[in-house]
């Protein structure tokens, strides 16, 4: 099934000239994350370059941006939300609703490996991340929803 779907985007985007944007929804929404990544290893073995790279070959903005988001969630959702807080949390002030979206969210979820995710990538706990970025009982909240540092 993850060849026959690698072989229908193949023929949905990079081999023909334009792109049959339906295909790429029928599978990005009807397909199980596993089943994307197994397409994603199909689409390599079989055309030699990352499905992440036909995406952003064949198609553009928020369609691009949204399949992007899809697949990366579907490989590692843990480095994709650590991704997320660290672009919150960069450069001058923070994005409080991306930061309170993905702690809010994913707190219950999976936190704990978005937590080891953060520490891995950015040599710093996210904890600590929040601690600098936030103040007072905005800052005593999200803490609490993080739990102890890992």
């Amino acid at each position: 099934m993850a060849k026959k779907d690698a072989k229908a985007l193949y023929k949905a985007g990079e081999k023909r000239w334009g792109t049959d944007e339906k295909t790429f929804i029928r599978v990005f929404c009807e397909r199980s994350a596993a089943h994307l990544t197994a397409v994603d290893s199909a689409y390599h073995g079989m055309y030699g370059k990352s499905l992440k790279k036909a995406i952003k070959n064949k198609t553009s903005g928020h369609f691009q941006h949204a399949l992007k988001t899809i697949l990366q969630c579907s490989e590692n959702p843990a480095k994709h939300f650590a991704k997320l807080l660290r672009k919150a949390m960069k450069g001058w002030g923070t994005n409080d609703s991306a930061l309170i979206r993905v702690i809010v969210t994913r707190t219950e979820i999976d936190m704990q490996y978005i937590k080891a995710e953060y520490r891995k990538e950015y040599k710093k706990t996210l904890n600590d991340a929040v601690n600098s970025r936030t103040s007072g009982h905005y800052r005593t909240f999200l803490l609490a929803l993080l739990s102890p540092n890992q």
